[in-house]
């Protein structure tokens, strides 16, 4: 089996031991924050496995085709948009009362308002960024 040694692999897999090696040190001598270090270490573990798959593999069979890019944003934008309509749905149920089981909490219904916006600006740079990158979305 052949390993890429090439620059990304290797700082992703150092990144991916230090997290180990960091968790291993956080869970044996910090006491208060034990599930932390056990949290770096299993993300440290799924990081090197990671690494270790993506470096068997040639760098031209990682470059993905035109479609499944297409294909990959046009689901990001569907998604997006499902977001939103499940965030507007929340507090026009809320608004209407239709009936006490389909009416959200108060702290559910103002939470929609900093998904909207959050959601809204996240796409409103994702677009500009892709736009200058040249590509479509």
């Amino acid at each position: 089996m052949k390993f890429r040694k090439d620059r990304d692999i290797i700082k992703f897999i150092g990144i991916s031991l230090g997290a180990i090696l960091a968790g291993i040190i956080i869970f044996l001598f910090i006491e208060p924050v034990r599930a932390i270090g056990l949290l770096l270490f299993l993300g440290g573990m799924i990081g090197l496995t990671a690494g270790i798959i993506a470096a068997t593999k040639s760098k031209e069979d990682l470059i993905e085709d035109e479609r499944s890019v297409r294909i990959r944003d046009k689901a990001g934008y569907s998604a997006f948009i499902a977001t939103l309509l499940i965030a507007a749905i929340i507090p026009l149920l809320r608004l209407l009362k239709l009936s006490p089981i389909l009416t959200p909490s108060r702290e559910l219904a103002e939470g929609v308002q900093d998904i909207w916006i959050i959601g809204l600006w996240i796409f409103i740079v994702l677009r500009w960024y892709c736009n200058k990158k040249g590509d479509m979305i």
